[in-house]
């Protein structure tokens, strides 16, 4: 006589089974059909209530949308994996990336702060910091330049903190925006730089 599954293997097999259809999919599928795959696969995972499980299909989604070009798309599954994972620190790294690519510097004086209480928290401060020179370098907004400097010191990073503010007093909004290069950067810290491996 078999012996019968744990709960643990049974909910594992109707989350593969469940999963299988939409994985099936993914190779054929267009960029915007496999941005939309990844969400469902990641809102399996919730319904079945792997909520940890969803948070890589949900990322997976958000780096397709900002693979398209498609930032606001991108924003709104960040916010879901918020909802899904409030301590989520990547998601709110992307809508602080999402806010400044679309010059929105209200929007991403706000994000950075939670990003920078997220990543503290996380014990993510080295990754932070890394995060807030790169945005210090494409920013030309002196007063989200000025946060940015605020939330190196937060980080502990008085020394880095002191260069951008000397930086920042010879000249506050050293040049005019380049969205190719802004837009280049935001890809390389929330996509490239992000993935495992």
């Amino acid at each position: 006589m078999r012996a019968r599954p744990t709960p643990a293997a049974e909910s594992e097999q109707r989350l593969e089974a469940a999963l299988r259809s939409v994985v099936e999919q993914l190779p054929g599928a267009t960029p915007q059909q496999r941005a939309f795959l990844l969400k469902r696969a990641g809102d399996v995972c919730v319904g079945l209530g792997e909520q940890r499980r969803a948070l890589g299909w949900y990322g997976r989604a958000v780096d397709q949308h900002l693979e398209l070009g498609e930032e606001e798309q991108a924003a709104t599954l960040c916010r879901l994996i918020i909802y899904v994972q409030p301590d989520a620190v990547r998601a709110r790294c992307t809508l602080t990336w999402i806010a400044i690519g679309t010059e929105r510097h209200p929007e991403a004086g706000e994000q950075l702060g939670a990003y920078i209480d997220a990543a503290r928290h996380a014990d993510q401060a080295p990754m932070a910091a890394q995060q807030l020179g790169w945005m210090f370098g494409v920013v030309s907004s002196p007063n989200l330049r000025r946060q940015i400097v605020a939330g190196m010191r937060a980080l502990g990073e008085e020394a880095r903190a002191d260069a951008m503010a000397e930086a920042l007093r010879a000249d506050p909004a050293p040049y005019a925006v380049d969205r190719d290069r802004l837009w280049e950067q935001l890809m390389e810290a929330t996509v490239r730089h992000q993935r495992p491996g």
